[in-house]
């Protein structure tokens, strides 16, 4: 489940990358501890911004305690911020249901449909153990079943299949703020999930036209090939996303930004452009496979 916005590790103090890994394990036992520990295998980078979104912009004051991972051997340092992690794995449960229950209806009947099935059970109890957390369904449903309408109606515009989900993150990122902060947090929490649909769909080209699942590249562009060839365009509003989210983010920062103010715009900037590289960089090479591939001559 995507997983693309994370820090360029290399230019964050040690401080900052350690901190940034017990976000993650503190979000990870959270999520545990009052979801499901079927949810820790499901967790990823892009939730773990949003943690750090909302550890920020929340007010909360967060403690670092070292405790004993579930999984590990040794002790890792863990950030304890219940209030903000209560928001987003809350979120992650409601979205991990509701993207679950989308793939079960589009996969075709068979070994593979008949394996998602099994899972009901563990889907159903992310469900409504995040809805025990407080957060309002519909800031997930309203959006998604927006999103399935125009994937039904083969809707030719990225921007408007994005914003369906960078509404979804919108409400989520805001939810139970308010003032400048619930502004701030409005349209950070908005193009990140802008930017999370759209690269997705961007790294999913060439898979989505072999299955013929719906991309909202594809949709425009009428081939994986087609949309490469426009490959400067696509790269550039992901890129002009990440920019708005640093701009807006900059906002609620001291003149001089530290600690979790430079791994958001690390994030934002240097991990955005990197996930960017990485995606074209896949592209680039699976086309030198295919040129090089005498079938394909």
């Amino acid at each position: 489940m995507f997983g693309y916005i994370r820090p360029v590790r290399a230019e964050l103090l040690v401080k900052e990358a350690e901190f940034y890994d017990a976000v993650y394990c503190g979000l990870c036992r959270y999520s545990g501890k009052t979801i499901s520990r079927f949810s820790r295998l499901l967790l990823n980078y892009d939730f773990t911004a949003l943690a750090l979104l909302r550890i920020s912009l929340g007010g909360e004051t967060p403690t670092v305690r070292p405790m004993r991972c579930p999984y590990g051997l040794r002790k890792k340092s863990a950030v304890i911020c219940d209030e903000a992690y209560g928001y987003v794995c809350a979120a992650f449960g409601l979205f991990a249901y509701y993207k679950w229950k989308d793939d079960l209806h589009d996969e075709p009947a068979g070994i593979s449909r008949f394996g998602k099935r099994l899972l009901t059970p563990l889907f159903v109890r992310l469900r409504k153990k995040a809805l025990r957390l407080g957060i309002d369904e519909t800031l997930v449903t309203a959006p998604l079943d927006r999103l399935r309408t125009l994937e039904e109606a083969h809707c030719a515009s990225p921007d408007e299949a994005a914003d369906t989900f960078g509404t979804l993150m919108k409400g989520v990122a805001a939810y139970g703020l308010s003032g400048d902060r619930k502004a701030i947090a409005e349209q950070c929490g908005y193009h990140i999930g802008r930017f999370v649909y759209l690269i997705d769909a961007y790294d999913d080209l060439r898979s989505d036209e072999k299955t013929g699942n719906y991309n909202p590249f594809l949709a425009r562009y009428g081939s994986a090939e087609e949309a490469l060839a426009h490959e400067d365009d696509i790269t550039q509003t992901l890129e002009d996303s990440m920019r708005v989210f640093s701009r807006s983010y900059v906002l609620a920062c001291p003149a001089v930004p530290t600690g979790i103010d430079r791994i958001l715009l690390n994030i934002s900037d240097l991990g955005g452009k990197d996930a960017i590289r990485r995606v074209g960089t896949n592209h680039a090479s699976s086309s030198r496979r295919e040129k090089g591939n005498p079938q394909n001559v």
